[in-house]
């Protein structure tokens, strides 16, 4: 019964640790603004905050229009669209020393992003559209869903692709079109390999995928529903539905899979690797 123990243990810390990641990506949603990156473009639709140094008379919020210009006083019509936050800061302040103000300090902070967004879908709890901000990871994108479903599972698929047309992608389209996609572990992002942790872009779709399953039939002790863990043997699989039961013929074990639409029954060894979807069968012993 070791083993039985050892298993649900493992799915206790699983179901712990998609808890946790839940405590933390509502810990990132709710933390206190910061300066968005220097290296964020703006676009239409983004609202700025312009300050001068020591003219608060100038101090404005203005909103990125659809042409992609901000109007500031002083100096008329600007091109903000494409610009980094540090290039418009030296672009504003040129414009206001020529004939102005005399070696103007401009700083500038985003109070709106909305001109460049991404699409999260599959199991988190608000699916939508938000806006790329501050911060453009994994982690903290998927923060502005409000966590993970009980069905979530650990892998995470982005959809890049080439035409962005402001509309979410489904893995169907995105395999039928070619598009680049990036399959994310997200117990490795957590763990804070930046490789898994993959920087977000405007137009990508993230999609938390379910967790996978399996069923166990038959002459076991529990039989059901399980979640599928990476490396789940047959002998695993019947051990997390409890073991055999006495009047089991476990050499006579199958497997019924299911290919192209249909449904085969395959005859397996104990340490073959259960495929998502699997249903075990331990029939029952003629003796």
């Amino acid at each position: 019964m070791e083993p039985i123990r050892k298993i649900r243990s493992k799915d206790f810390i699983n179901r712990a640790f998609f808890f946790f990641l839940s405590v933390l990506l509502w810990s990132f949603a709710t933390a206190a603004p910061v300066k968005a990156q220097e290296d964020y473009l703006l676009g239409p639709e983004d609202v700025i905050e312009v300050t001068v140094w020591g003219h608060q008379d100038l101090q404005r919020q203005v909103a990125v229009s659809l042409d992609g210009s901000i109007t500031f006083p002083l100096i008329g019509e600007v091109g903000a669209a494409g610009n980094s936050i540090q290039t418009l800061e030296k672009l504003l302040a040129k414009k206001l020393a020529n004939g102005y103000l005399i070696n103007p300090q401009v700083s500038i902070n985003v109070k709106e992003f909305k001109s460049q967004k991404v699409f999260i879908l599959g199991e988190v709890k608000n699916p939508g559209t938000y806006p790329v901000t501050k911060k453009n990871d994994l982690l903290f994108t998927l923060s502005s869903a409000g966590g993970f479903t009980p069905n979530a599972g650990n892998e995470v698929m982005v959809i890049r692709p080439k035409n962005r047309k402001g509309e979410a992608i489904t893995l169907e389209e995105a395999q039928s079109r070619q598009e680049m996609m990036f399959k994310i572990n997200l117990k490795a992002a957590l763990d804070g390999d930046s490789r898994q942790n993959i920087l977000i872009q405007n137009g990508d779709s993230i999609i938390v995928l379910k967790m996978p399953y399996f069923f166990v039939l038959g002459e076991v002790k529990s039989p059901g529903k399980f979640n599928l863990e990476p490396g789940t043997t047959v002998l695993m699989g019947i051990s997390m539905a409890g073991g055999l039961t006495p009047k089991s013929a476990e050499g006579r074990t199958r497997i019924v899979r299911e290919k192209e639409g249909k449904k085969e029954e395959v005859r397996v060894k104990m340490d073959e690797q259960v495929q998502p979807g699997d249903t075990i069968v331990v029939p029952e012993s003629f003796f």
